[in-house]
């Protein structure tokens, strides 16, 4: 019989923005701003990785 389980997928979107700024500290936090504005969308070009997982440890394969 089938059992249910819960897998989550973790996907990861990673870009190298330039941001011209005073300092560091200034260009994150334009790089902050601009991607809460929606000025920089992360999309499926900008995909890294991804990863599966179980949810809760009892849900794992005998075999790990």
């Amino acid at each position: 019989m089938e059992q249910e389980f819960d897998v989550e997928i973790k996907e990861v979107l990673s870009r190298v923005q330039k941001v011209k700024a005073e300092s560091l500290d200034d260009a994150i936090n334009k790089a902050m701003d601009m991607y809460y504005a929606e000025q920089i969308v992360l999309g499926a070009e900008d995909m890294k990785g991804v990863d599966f997982a179980p949810i809760s440890e009892s849900q794992l394969p005998s075999s790990l």
